[in-house]
């Protein structure tokens, strides 16, 4: 990496101009390759992942395969690399907003539109899952619309890198819980229609101004992704038809088993929708009323039926039958009884609960017909109510299962503190519960005061703990400028013109270095 007085060169190609702005893993410039000569966006990882060895080899992994994906609907990634203890990502530059832009612009927006930018999405994942990628980041942030309206989507893959074996581990994971699949949530395996539920969110947010779940902290969303169902986006819009409505409510469906199983079918579907053909999602029931039928005033006169020897027999049947299907559910009840008592007689594995959310977890092993029993807290870095452990590994149904759990740490969004003072900045962070810490300088083109922060980490708008360090870089102070020469007019010469020279007054004119 060289360094001028205004510029940063990576790999001697690539010259950094200003930022565009800040994410939970990496900070994005909009720069110049000097070969091509065309504008690329460049993201650099952020210091702290950085420094994680296995992190970064798995951000390399990832980067090149979303290099070999090519898709009017993708932001292309065009190189990858590390220069100077920095690791960076080389990228389509793109011109345009992001959808969550556009989101806290504009939404909701038209039913029409909305399905449009869903369609272009769906499109981009069916080409990268067709090439074994999963994004598991689908989020307004990732999604770009271009001048014309053109939808791309970047960070494939590398939300993996980020996610290693757990995706309940990082605050930066936690802060995109709003679009998290009910399988991320309970950090189970995921596959490509994981995707297809987080683009069932970002749909509904596009269609009703607001996600399915919200709540106070990101595991509480997490939560409610796993065991509340959405309100239909209709009852919030009225614009939204109810083929709409079935085609949002098939994307979020808990079970994927239940929800498009490609994204090219989600995406035919859309188009179904959009060109009026019905869909292949079952519609959404409304609400049903009921209605109150008044009971008539006459009464029902009953009449004694006709004792002849036909009933007679008839009744003998039917009390037989009757007293054989008694039989029958006794037998059955017992047979259930005697097997429940065998399960219960010897021990079984009790179902692993470990990385569970704690409300997740307790319902896991209810389900196992296992009672919760003690629950306490270990100091960790794991996300609050995370658990870390249970007791006994193998138990008798009904058995008391014992969790210890992550006491966490308090977890705030770091507030945005770039192009403000370093004096406001720290007691900007301070109020938010964080520590600063002043790295150097860094030149900003969007801040103007020399001392201004131009540079954050984590960046604004993050979760992290708080009690944790802030770093920034300020704005350094311009370079002194030369003195420039003096001139004829300023210096005191010798050889003044014969007008002044003669001057016999003593507060002379001119050449006098008091004026």
């Amino acid at each position: 990496m060289t360094d001028g007085a205004d510029q940063t060169v990576l790999a001697g190609r690539y010259e950094l101009d200003t930022v565009l702005g800040h994410g939970g893993m990496a900070e994005v410039y909009l720069g110049t390759d000097r070969v091509l000569g065309r504008p690329v966006a460049v993201k650099i990882l952020a210091d702290r992942f950085a420094r994680d060895g296995s992190f970064v080899a798995r951000f390399r992994r990832e980067a090149r395969s979303a290099a070999a994906l090519n898709h009017p609907n993708v932001v292309s990634v065009f190189d990858t690399g590390s220069d100077d203890g920095t690791h960076n990502i080389v990228m389509e530059y793109v011109k345009g907003k992001s959808l969550a832009q556009i989101v806290r612009e504009d939404a909701p927006l038209m039913p029409e539109r909305a399905v449009e930018i869903a369609q272009g999405v769906a499109e981009a994942l069916a080409f990268a899952h067709a090439a074994g990628i999963v994004h598991r980041d689908v989020k307004p942030g990732n999604i770009m619309l271009t001048p014309t309206g053109d939808v791309k989507v970047m960070d494939f893959g590398i939300a993996r890198a980020s996610t290693g074996d757990s995706l309940t581990q990082t605050a930066t994971v936690l802060g995109t819980a709003t679009y998290f699949s009910p399988e991320q949530a309970q950090g189970d395996p995921v596959d490509a229609r994981s995707d297809i539920y987080s683009l069932g969110v970002v749909l509904y947010e596009l269609l009703t101004g607001h996600p399915p779940f919200a709540g106070e902290t990101p595991v509480t969303v997490a939560y409610k992704h796993v065991k509340e169902d959405p309100v239909p986006p209709s009852r919030l819009n009225s614009d939204v038809q109810r083929g709409l409505d079935a085609i949002v409510m098939k994307c979020l469906a808990k079970n994927p088993a239940n929800r498009y199983q490609t994204a090219d079918e989600l995406a035919a579907d859309l188009e179904r929708y959009r060109t009026g053909l019905p869909v292949l999602a079952t519609p959404v029931l409304p609400p049903e009323r009921t209605e109150v039928v008044e009971r008539s005033a006459r009464s029902t006169m009953v009449l004694p039926a006709p004792a002849t020897e036909e009933g007679e027999r008839q009744r003998k049947w039917l009390a037989a039958g009757i007293l054989g299907a008694v039989l029958l559910v006794i037998l059955v009840a017992l047979f259930f009884l005697a097997q429940n008592l065998l399960q219960t007689g010897s021990a079984v594995a009790v179902p692993d609960v470990r990385g569970k959310l704690l409300p997740v977890a307790e319902d896991i092993l209810r389900r196992g017909q296992f009672q919760v029993g003690t629950v306490t807290q270990r100091d960790s870095p794991e996300p609050k109510d995370t658990v870390l452990d249970y007791s006994p590994k193998q138990a008798k149904r009904g058995a008391a299962i014992d969790l210890v759990v992550s006491t966490g740490k308090t977890i705030a969004a770091v507030p945005d503190v770039v192009c403000e003072s370093e004096r406001q900045a720290r007691a900007d962070l301070k109020a938010a519960g964080f520590k600063v810490d002043k790295v150097g300088t860094l030149n900003n083109t969007q801040c103007e005061n020399p001392g201004d922060v131009t540079k954050q980490d984590p960046a604004a708008g993050n979760q992290a703990s708080t009690g944790s360090v802030v770093r920034i870089w300020v704005l350094p102070n311009p370079s002194p400028s030369p003195s420039p020469s003096q001139s004829p007019s300023q210096s005191p010469s010798p050889s003044q013109s014969p007008s002044q020279s003669p001057s016999p007054s003593p507060s002379g004119s001119g050449g006098s270095p008091s004026q």
